[in-house]
């Protein structure tokens, strides 16, 4: 038998390790290239719970986080990990991981939007205009998608309740404007 050829039953066994290495090794060069960057351990928490932060915070504008609103979150969250920004989709792939174990006490409570407040503006100083817009707009993003979900059918065609427009305007003005730095 030929040794490059195999069949499916003399075939490797298991490539699962191999592939969850060079994942592994690709997130920390990822990890290395952001730190070269400036970014504080506070500033990458900040980054990682971002996308969470914006999902609750227009989730919990009309009461409790309801399954509909969680799920498109997650299928925001699972369209960014594939995004052109390395940021955005590597924030994506860890808030998808912190998702699936919030429990009901932060389910249930607004978070904090000042964290936000500077994030998008070091982002731009750190990475360019460009990687921190499509941070923002990916913020932006999940909130709308969580808006639209809290309404249902009315959410399809886009319609978002005084509540949730509010909560959205708020998010917005947390994100602020962005302007070149150095």
């Amino acid at each position: 038998m030929n040794p490059s050829l195999w069949t499916v039953r003399d075939g490797p066994r298991d490539l699962a390790p191999l592939v969850l290495d060079e994942e592994r090794e690709a997130s920390q060069a990822v990890a290395r290239a952001f730190s070269r960057c400036g970014f504080s351990a506070d500033e990458w928490r900040a980054l990682h719970d971002s996308p969470l932060r914006a999902f609750l915070w227009v989730a919990t504008a009309d009461g409790p986080v309801r399954p509909r609103e969680r799920e498109a979150c997650r299928r925001v969250l699972g369209a960014g990990r594939f995004s052109l920004s390395p940021l955005v989709g590597r924030i994506c792939g860890e808030a998808l991981l912190q998702l699936d174990v919030l429990g009901p006490e932060r389910l249930g409570e607004a978070p904090d939007l000042d964290v936000l407040r500077p994030l998008c503006q070091r982002v731009a100083d750190r990475l360019g205009l460009g990687e921190a817009a499509r941070l923002q707009q990916f913020l932006l993003d999940v909130g709308w998608r969580v808006a639209r979900a809290s309404n249902g059918l009315l959410g399809v065609v886009g319609c978002v309740r005084r509540e949730e427009r509010q909560a959205l305007a708020s998010l917005e003005e947390a994100l602020g404007p962005l302007h070149g730095g150095g």
